[in-house]
């Protein structure tokens, strides 16, 4: 991608008074320079928001006329896409409710219009269902029936499901495409503590208190608005202790604060869901602080004197690391020199435990798997293994032992700075400044 273009792009879909003056910036790019961004588009969730932010605003021209084209072809294909899958999901929750699945849908469908104010504007790569732990085996059931197959997890509280005949994964503008993959997650949980291993004292939201919403003609339980909210910073933050996150899901808890940052009602209600979770609150900071720099949404009166008292060194990282983490490299997609993603390590280390545990933590997560350096590895002494069937998936592998290795460098190579930067907030904070 062209850096200083996804820069211009995302700050034309801010939700501050400043994007106008964006118009201006997009339009000194080369066709070159926007052929280079439409796959950063595309991966970050962008293009179709992008699009219909040009059109609210009459600024068409201020793109070449070949892009507005391709952006135009992938919204007509997302819109095939969109009613395809409206059907899949109206038959999941038809066989779900005859056999007695308790569930409510997160993420999808359940974000429009509060998070999305048209589903035509959002790539939907998968349905997310809330269940039980009864419900599990039923559901699971229902949908290998239905020709599914369950993929290798690694964490016992989700399962995906994928249709063999869609197991080739989709970029660019193929993903808008109907026919696409797409996947169907069983969530037991919301956050995975032995994943993460950062526990999040918030109890599960109870599925009796799921509410019934209308999508044109489908109608599907999902979560209480509050316990919703939750659920998108909990799926942000996920994201980023994955290293990677798409900006669309920002943008659309952005959308999101421009029409609640001054429910109190609400945020009152977020208040009481937090309470005793010191972690779940900061991470709530994390989330919309990170949004409101990058699309210029309101911080809301309670996130705000939340933030006043968050550790200092999530405030670092924050101030300091946020911004440019974002704009990092999407690890599974591309390869880039000493790329960025595991600087976010130094936010995550701070929920682990003590002084030793986040050492212990950070060097777990410095290097990739044992099993995908094995791997990895495979080729030695056999150049001809890459006419093999097979080679594809190898290589692959092989991408992410190099993402892991050259990230971890690339954060061993911070350390000093980091150090500097926490010296430095523990001085102010000392001269009450």
């Amino acid at each position: 991608m062209k850096p200083a273009l996804a820069e211009a792009i995302v700050g034309f879909l801010s939700f501050s008074g400043e994007a106008c003056n964006r118009v201006s910036q997009l339009s000194k790019f080369s066709e070159r320079d926007w052929d280079r961004t439409l796959g950063w588009l595309d991966d970050t969730g962008l293009a179709l928001y992008f699009l219909q932010k040009l059109k609210d605003t009459d600024v068409a021209n201020a793109v070449p006329a070949l892009v507005l084209s391709g952006l135009e072809k992938r919204l007509t294909a997302n819109q095939e896409r969109v009613a395809h899958m409206a059907r899949q999901f109206e038959f999941l929750n038809a066989r779900f409710r005859d056999r007695g699945v308790r569930y409510a849908v997160v993420k999808g469908l359940s974000l429009v219009p509060q998070y999305c104010p048209d589903a035509n504007l959002r790539h939907q790569g998968d349905f997310d269902y809330l269940i039980d732990d009864q419900s599990q085996p039923t559901a699971q059931r229902v949908l290998e029936e239905t020709g599914y197959l369950m993929k290798l997890s690694i964490s016992d509280k989700e399962f995906v499901f994928v249709m063999p005949e869609m197991v080739k994964p989709q970029l660019g503008d193929d993903q808008y495409q109907a026919q696409a993959p797409y996947a169907v997650e069983l969530h037991l949980d919301i956050w995975d503590s032995d994943l993460h291993k950062v526990p999040v004292p918030w109890p599960l939201p109870h599925l009796d208190n799921a509410k019934i919403r209308q999508w044109h003609e489908l109608t599907f339980p999902v979560l209480p608005d509050e316990d919703a909210f939750l659920v998108q910073v909990l799926h942000a933050c996920n994201h980023l202790f994955t290293y990677w996150i798409r900006i669309s899901w920002l943008w659309e808890i952005g959308y999101f604060l421009t029409r609640s940052a001054d429910d109190a009602l609400f945020w009152n209600g977020i208040e009481q869901r937090v309470q005793g979770s010191t972690v779940l609150q900061e991470f709530v900071v994390v989330v919309i602080e990170l949004v409101a720099k990058l699309f210029g949404a309101p911080i809301p009166p309670t996130v705000r004197a939340w933030g006043e008292s968050i550790r200092p060194p999530s405030r670092v990282w924050i101030d300091n690391y946020a911004h440019q983490w974002v704009f990092g490299e999407v690890p599974g997609y591309q390869f880039r020199l000493f790329p960025r993603a595991k600087l976010v390590l130094f936010l995550q280390q701070q929920y682990v435990g003590d002084a030793s545990a986040q050492k212990l933590f950070a060097r777990s997560r410095l290097l990739p798997p044992s099993q995908i350096l094995h791997r990895g590895q495979s080729t030695n002494g056999d150049p001809s293994k890459v006419l093999r069937t097979g080679w594809r998936k190898r290589r692959r592998l092989l991408r992410r032992t190099l993402f892991h290795a050259l990230s971890g460098f690339r954060y061993l190579c911070e350390i000093p700075r980091w150090r500097w930067l926490n010296r430095g907030k523990i001085a102010s904070a000392s001269l009450g400044t």
